[in-house]
């Protein structure tokens, strides 16, 4: 419960980036542009484990993440992802 710098939590893996002072939004918008171009259905699918993983018991957690990533290893979106990345394309995202 004690406070520490921003740097020491980066160290622990509590935060992933730092910003300069002042440049939070700035760099919360960054990062919103780099999940933006992921497959749409992956970033769903990820906000849905974040959103419900607090509802599931510890024994459910890894069925339950499975069977929503197997949604997306079945895509349409996984299939484009891994042909546009051999193809050395950026990916046409269909969200299906």
């Amino acid at each position: 419960g004690k406070f520490m710098p921003a740097s020491e939590a980066r160290q622990w893996g509590l935060i992933n980036r730092l910003t300069p002072a002042g440049g939070a939004l700035e760099g919360a918008r960054a990062l919103a542009g780099e999940i933006g171009i992921n497959g749409p259905l992956a970033v769903q699918m990820t906000k849905r484990v974040i959103d419900e993983a607090q509802h599931w018991s510890w024994s459910e957690r890894w069925d339950k993440q499975r069977e929503i990533l197997e949604q997306v290893i079945a895509s349409n979106d996984a299939r484009e992802g891994s042909l546009a990345f051999s193809e050395k394309r950026p990916a046409q995202w269909t969200g299906t």
